[in-house]
């Protein structure tokens, strides 16, 4: 009795990743959301992520890709309320600061912000957010640390 052929393109490697209960959430969301197997998504972020490193290798070896334009990373999230959960559009890149570090792939830009008094846009009641969303290289997504409390009025 044979067994199935072999693939061209197996997937015989295998890597355990471990996550916090927060990652665990949002990888549930995200292939609840998109119908996505949670393999896909590690593998479709590897691909974004290796793409955004090639391209600012280009950059740095060759003067020719000096003007590519190679973009930032969004610093739009929707932010729950700490009070009613309700989901609030910010947009940070309106009020922040950033600082960036030469790095082995480039800059590592960092961007930090602090909103004091920031609205809900269901309950009105008011929250701080703050925390910073950084880069690295130039146009990949590094980490964020974003934290969101209640304000006492």
């Amino acid at each position: 009795m044979a067994g199935r052929p072999p693939k061209d393109n197996s997937r015989d490697k295998q890597y355990r990743v471990r996550l916090n209960e927060s990652e665990d959430k949002i990888l549930q969301y995200v292939s609840e959301t998109t119908g996505k197997q949670k393999s896909e998504i590690f593998r479709n972020a590897l691909e974004d992520y290796y793409n955004k490193v090639r391209v600012q290798e280009a950059i740095q070896a060759d003067e020719e890709f000096d003007d590519w334009d190679t973009g930032h990373i969004s610093l739009k999230r929707v932010i729950d309320c700490p009070y009613c959960g309700a989901a609030n559009k910010c947009d940070f890149e309106e009020d922040c600061e950033s600082w960036s570090e030469e790095r082995q792939m480039g800059e590592e830009i960092t961007y930090h912000f602090e909103w004091d008094w920031y609205e809900c846009s269901i309950c009105g009641k008011k929250m701080r957010i703050y925390g910073d969303i950084c880069e690295y290289p130039v146009g990949a997504y590094n980490y964020e640390d974003i934290t969101v409390e209640e304000v006492e009025e």
